[in-house]
């Protein structure tokens, strides 16, 4: 009979699921044992084997030698930085989104690490304007990206790694994950030296596009966030947070869709379904964006607009076979994970390790990678390197 871990702290376990937002019966589940069981373990009425405190430490994502300290550690939640969302909405993220926050945070000691004390743009928001459309021109000109160039790419993921790297030019910095959780398409975590945004890679192009500047402008406001597909957690909001989440939503459209150059567009011919899937092309946009700007126009009524929802719900996920096809290829996992981190940042990493500033194994923490994989993850990126 395996020996049981008397030591273990059942406190502990509880501060450490209740941390993801995991019930009991959702927790136990992925441990692999009953819902009653477990429930003993957390009340110190029963202790979990060596083979299962394996098991909780793999769930929980925290070391096993944390469930023996006396009392939970005092770590800052990721709740604390969430100030746009309310408790009812922060309550009901998965476990996978909160994961990814955390993510950001290492993604922040990293880059400390290999850039040390270093300012992004965001130490100039008292510069900024405040009005939305001249602080859209703002960052046009900011990111050298005029909208006409942004239109003759004709390509949403093009113009999404376009902006991607502008990003990374001026301090913020963009990576991609598989959240494994489509209800959030993107969440952002301040700062002023090292902001963090990661998008859900199983999100459109389009919506991709969307969300890097719904978190930009999270960023520009002095606030961490995340972009919940569905709105009806507007209900859940106070006032000035969904204030915030609105005035994100309008940024991002009307610096993706400028009014001016978008009226000039609506003058070239009748808007009808192909003309506005032509625009959407055109913009490297969802359809939803270009009806969400014909409804600010009031060239569509808020029941139009409303009527199309689930169906832009649907388009913001990209199909199946797109986002696992190419990823499960053989020999394209290190293109993935490369694709994920962005090719500065990887650059800047193998520099560090190959001019001996860190180690094999620090270089593949950084690279969110396994030292055997670090090989081959050089070989790839160093293929793509022109």
């Amino acid at each position: 009979m395996a020996e049981v871990l008397t030591g273990v702290n059942g406190q502990v376990l509880r501060w450490a699921r209740e941390s993801y937002n995991m019930s009991i019966s959702e927790t136990a589940m992925a441990i692999g044992i009953d819902e009653q069981r477990y429930i003993n373990w957390e009340n110190g009425e029963e202790f979990p084997t060596y083979a299962k405190l394996k098991k909780i430490s793999d769930v929980l994502h925290k070391p096993s030698a944390l469930f023996f300290f006396p009392e939970p550690p005092q770590i800052q939640s990721i709740k604390g930085d969430l100030r746009t969302l309310s408790s009812e909405v922060f309550g009901r993220l998965s476990k996978q989104v909160i994961r990814q926050f955390e993510k950001a945070r290492a993604y922040q000691m990293d880059l400390r690490e290999l850039y040390g004390e270093k300012q992004s743009i965001l130490a100039m928001r008292h510069t900024f304007p405040a009005d939305r459309a001249k602080l859209c021109e703002y960052f046009r000109k900011v990111l050298t990206f005029p909208i006409l160039a942004q239109k003759d790419r004709r390509s949403d993921k093009i113009v999404f790694e376009i902006f991607r790297e502008k990003f990374y030019e001026v301090g913020i910095y963009v990576f991609k994950d598989t959240f494994k959780d489509n209800s959030v398409s993107g969440l952002c975590l301040n700062d002023t030296q090292y902001p963090i945004i990661i998008i859900n890679n199983a999100m459109s192009f389009a919506r991709q596009n969307f969300t890097l500047f719904h978190e930009l402008y999270h960023l520009i406001a002095d606030t961490s966030g995340a972009e919940i597909i569905r709105d009806d957690y507007y209900v859940f909001l106070d006032e000035q947070q969904s204030r915030v989440e609105k005035a994100c939503d309008s940024f991002a459209n009307e610096f993706l869709v400028p009014m001016a150059d978008f009226q000039i567009e609506l003058s070239k011919g009748a808007v009808d379904e192909i003309r506005i899937a032509e625009l959407a092309k055109l913009y490297s946009v969802s359809k939803e964006a270009i009806m969400y700007k014909l409804y600010t126009m009031k060239l569509i009524t808020s029941e139009q607009y409303n009527a199309l929802k689930e169906t832009f719900y649907g388009d913001a996920i990209r199909s199946r076979a797109k986002t696992t096809g190419t990823e499960k290829a053989g020999g394209n996992y290190y293109y993935t994970k490369l694709s994920y981190l962005g090719s500065h940042y990887t650059g800047d990493v193998f520099r560090q390790y190959f001019s001996g500033k860190i180690d094999k194994l620090r270089a593949s923490e950084m690279l969110h990678s396994k030292v055997d994989h670090l090989p081959k993850l050089e070989t790839a990126y160093f293929r793509g390197v022109k």
